[in-house]
């Protein structure tokens, strides 16, 4: 029914209880108007000027309710086109011949007004004439009749109100054009006057702008350097040969700040993007791979790959699309020098060629953007392939020298391996990779101390425990993500300033909380690591809120946090309970808000859109919990919409990339809580339907050869709740056909981990249902 950017995230600011900033009514026929200007609305920051004075806290005026469609169904506003509208500051009207004449635009203000908000009404031309529509008298009149009372006696509306979309005229007369209206509907928004608001932008852009031109700069410099080391080096002496790698070394390094200045001083995307392109095709016409020169055919490999690398950091599908190219171009180079015959020249010494051993790293270098270029495309096994190249080429490096880094590769070699089987969902392979990564590791610790090395053993055990998790070898995750957690904190206590080490530690105090949870369902301990996570989460994000990682990992945290309080409402102390749901929703909330804001920077980024599903499926479940505390009705519908959310951006994931297991249970885990809450409502048609589709996406994963015990758990915790849709049915002998089959399932995980306490509850309850509906049916 509706386009819902940001559900049920409070605007925390000038309209303390609402949902929404604003909600935008418009008639079909504007609806490319409505999205733009939804868009536009949504990802502007308000300048940090207005931000300072402490009113305005948030950085964008969002969200922004935009209802899909005129052409609804029924002969009265929807309930959920309702619930928008009372959630919504203001109300934006699209004003147009069309709105004018769409008797649902008409309802929506006249909701509106109804709810006493009149003066929070925005209308914004989009198309006709200022002036009350009238088939016969005015029939270009954009305003609709509903908004006559709002309109003064001229026909015009009001100050700040009135806005013109619709671009100037050549003479003058005209509409505002986009730009002018766009910001007076923010001034509108914010409180401010359009004069004030219209200043701050303007310092904002030009600090936007000065900071691209000392990119711009930056990169010009560096260019000029480049070509003075290109042209040295045609010359062939050694002293060409250092400025070369210097110069290529220094673009690196530019283009790597470059793409950081993204995320921490607002250039714009585009921008960036701009300046990556021009400095490729700088360096492309510099260091020419004209075949005359082994160390300009060395370099422009070597700078292929750093290209290839900051283009998988920017992660757009443009960005994407480059890597292959460039790879294909490395790979071709590297045959080259590999397979060429030394010159007179340089066997006498008065010319030299790349080191063999400089060559073998960098090929390990085109090894590690092959997998990753793969993994994007879904392609795993061609990914699996590329890091059993690069193991195989490392290992044959340290048999050959000897040097200790190249037993770092190889350690490396196997993690990568580790992380393409477990994003390809095989987790038995992915974990035996892990642990020759840690063999490894250790052995080079023991040969040498280096701060990466303990980073590498860290990583490595971290990663370890989340496969071994999936696994349902929850004991062995424990013990690994524990050493990693104490390992993370003497890095930390090592260099206490260092903030990648202090991220480093509050990741694996996370991951520490959820492997206590799981394993030993110690909720004291768990939230003990959370806080001290959190205190590390305030201190980083404080430092610097325009990182984007941290603000990420603190999403991440914050939902931990929520889900274990939502285990400690089930407190029998019913003020207890609701204190942890209170709690819950709090974390929750800001959590959300920070989801939204990551999304706004990458809408497609998939693992993002994936942590505002599981937000949104936590609020499903507070609201559940409330309902059952002895809440209100509506607990039960928040509940149901929560988890509509998150189905429908499941859905989309599992579209985007059908082939993850991952996604499928992702998707089936929600479904089956979808389903619960149906039948709570007594829908048990919509329920039903709800748990079919979970059992079938379990079976299909359970069906496979790298089926996972955990996945077995989800088929019985389905058939229970299947159990208790024909219980609520009346149906008692197909309930217990059910509950037996759930039985079968966790006694037979039991047989196979007879310590995790979790399976030892569940066949618990099970029995203690088998027992309720036997006496039923009796």
């Amino acid at each position: 029914m509706g386009k819902k950017s940001a559900d049920a995230i409070p605007v925390g600011e000038g309209g303390e209880g609402y949902r929404y900033r604003a909600f935008i009514s418009y008639s079909s026929k504007d609806r490319s108007a409505a999205e733009k200007l939804q868009r536009s609305l949504e990802s502007y920051r308000i300048p940090k000027p207005l931000r300072r004075s402490g009113i305005h806290r948030n950085e964008r005026v969002s969200p922004i309710f935009r209802d899909r469609s005129d052409l609804k169904a029924s002969a009265d506003l929807g309930q959920t086109i309702k619930d928008a509208l009372e959630n919504s500051e203001y109300l934006i009207v699209l004003c147009s011949p069309a709105a004018a004449n769409s008797k649902w635009v008409d309802k929506e203000i006249s909701f509106f007004k109804e709810l006493g908000r009149s003066d929070n009404i925005i209308a914004v031309i989009v198309g006709g004439l200022p002036a009350v529509n009238d088939p016969l008298r005015e029939p270009q009149g954009a305003f609709p009749k509903a908004l006559v009372g709002l309109l003064s006696g001229d026909d015009s509306l009001t100050e700040p109100l009135a806005a013109d979309i619709q671009e100037p005229a050549a003479d003058g007369r005209g509409g505002d054009g986009f730009n002018l209206a766009k910001l007076k509907v923010i001034a509108t928004l914010l409180g401010v006057s359009l004069a004030e608001l219209t200043q701050r932008q303007a310092e904002v852009d030009r600090r936007q702008r000065r900071v691209a031109q000392a990119v711009a700069a930056g990169m010009l410099v560096l260019a000029v350097v480049a070509g003075i080391g290109a042209w040295i080096a045609v010359e062939q002496s050694r002293a060409a040969e250092r400025r070369l790698q210097n110069a290529v070394e220094s673009a690196a390094r530019q283009i790597g700040a470059t793409v950081r200045y993204r995320d921490r001083y607002g250039v714009p995307s585009d921008v960036i993007q701009e300046l990556l392109r021009s400095a490729e095709v700088d360096f492309g016409k510099l260091i020419s791979d004209d075949g005359t020169s082994p160390k300009l055919v060395f370099q422009r490999a070597r700078l292929n790959l750093e290209f290839a690398e900051l283009f998988n950091l920017v992660g757009d599908e443009q960005s994407q699309q480059k890597v292959a190219p460039l790879i294909e171009e490395t790979k071709t180079a590297l045959n080259r020098l590999e397979q060429r015959s030394s010159t007179a020249w340089e066997w006498i010494g008065l010319s030299s060629t790349p080191d063999p051993a400089a060559i073998a790293l960098l090929r390990l270098k085109l090894l590690d953007a092959e997998g990753q270029e793969k993994t994007y495309g879904g392609r795993f096994t061609e990914a699996i392939a590329s890091a059993e190249s690069r193991i195989a080429l490392a290992q044959a490096w340290l048999a050959k020298t000897g040097d200790l880094a190249w037993l770092r590769e190889l350690a490396q070699g196997h993690c990568r391996l580790g992380a393409y089987n477990y994003q390809w969902g095989r987790l038995a392979a992915s974990a035996a990779s892990y642990e020759k990564c840690l063999e490894t590791t250790r052995s080079l610790m023991q040969k040498r101390h280096a701060p990466s090395d303990r980073g590498d053993l860290m990583a490595a055990l971290s990663a370890l425990a989340t496969t071994l998790v999936e696994m349902d070898r929850r004991s062995d995750a424990l013990s690994r993500q524990q050493e990693a957690a104490e390992t993370a904190k003497a890095l930390v206590s090592a260099e206490p300033h260092n903030t990648d080490y202090q991220r480093t530690e509050l990741v694996t105090l996370t991951r520490l909380g959820d492997m206590i949870l799981s394993v030993q369902m110690n909720v004291a301990a768990s939230l003990q690591r959370y806080g001290q996570a959190l205190l590390i989460s305030d201190k980083l994000t404080k430092s610097d809120a325009s990182r984007l990682d941290w603000q990420r990992d603190r999403s991440l945290l914050l939902e931990r946090l929520a889900s274990v309080l939502l285990r400690s409402a089930d407190s029998a102390d019913a003020t207890t309970s609701l204190e942890n749901l209170r709690r819950a929703d709090f974390y929750v909330v800001e959590a959300l808000q920070i989801a939204e804001r990551l999304l706004n920077n990458d809408p497609l980024n998939q693992e993002w859109l994936r942590d505002r599903s599981v937000l949104e499926e936590r609020q499903g479940q507070i609201a559940l919990a409330a309902y059952k505390r002895g809440g209100h009705a509506s607990k039960l519908v928040d509940s149901a919409r929560w988890y509509a959310n998150a189905i429908s951006d499941r859905r989309a994931i599992l579209k985007a990339d059908p082939g993850r297991s991952f996604y499928k249970l992702d998707l089936a885990v929600v479904l089956v809580q979808f389903g619960e809450v149906a039948m709570e409502r007594r829908e048990n048609q919509v329920a039903e339907r709800s748990l079919r589709e979970a059992l079938l996406l379990l079976e299909d994963l359970t069906s496979s050869n790298e089926a996972q015990p955990i996945w077995l758990r989800e088929v019985a915790k389905v058939r229970a709740a299947l159990a208790n849709l024909h219980q609520q049915q009346g149906s008692i002998a197909d309930a217990q056909t059910e509950i037996q089959r759930a039985i079968e399932i966790i006694r037979n995980l039991r047989g196979k981990f007879p310590d995790i306490l979790q399976y030892r509850m569940d066949e618990e309850y099970l029995i203690y249902k088998r027992g309720e509906l036997t006496s039923l049916r009796k």
